[in-house]
């Protein structure tokens, strides 16, 4: 059995507590970091996206570079897609954008507006997320993760049809829009 001097013990106490404290710390910084800039991040990721459905002409959004590449429209409705699977996750609720039946009657402009819908659904979710449903852990993918990450893995994904869709522009060489990354 160990035995500790009162001086020793004492010391430990404060080294605990020191601990607690910074971790207690670190975790206030994620929240306030969610809370007060993942808006702000979602808002700008909004805006890119937008500034790019709108490069490419409507004619081309039938485009695809191969016959098995989705459309230029059809990465920007997967998008939208998948921010109605992903937010179910979230809040246990399937919201859906659009009828993929009418799919091919969907025109340039009806695909920017479901984007900008299923965005700022997203905005809402995020601007009124609380930290306890962000902390819910799930299993998504075979992974163990929280509700919180299920808001980042919507920004990834959103970023990865994007850049196909930048990809789509450069092909028929037209301008993208300056990046915005932040």
């Amino acid at each position: 059995m160990l035995l500790l001097s009162p001086v020793m013990k004492g010391k430990l106490i404060i080294q605990f507590s020191l601990l607690v404290f910074i971790m207690g710390i670190s975790d206030l910084k994620a929240q306030m970091y969610f809370s007060d800039q993942y808006p702000m991040v979602w808002q700008r990721n909004m805006n890119y996206s937008q500034l790019v459905a709108e490069a490419m002409p409507a004619e081309l959004y039938d485009y695809k570079p191969s016959p098995e590449s989705m459309s230029f429209k059809d990465q920007l409705l997967h998008i939208v897609d998948n921010i109605s699977y992903l937010t179910s996750k979230i809040n246990g609720q399937k919201k859906s954008f659009y009828n993929k039946e009418n799919k091919d009657s969907i025109d340039k402009k009806e695909t920017i507006e479901l984007l900008s819908q299923a965005n700022n659904y997203v905005l809402e979710l995020i601007k009124n997320a609380e930290k306890i449903i962000l902390d819910e852990k799930i299993v998504f993918g075979n992974e163990n993760m929280t509700k919180e990450n299920i808001f980042y893995l919507l920004r990834g994904h959103q970023v990865h049809h994007r850049a196909q869709c930048l990809v789509y522009l450069r092909l028929k060489d037209i301008a993208a829009p300056p990046y915005v990354g932040w």
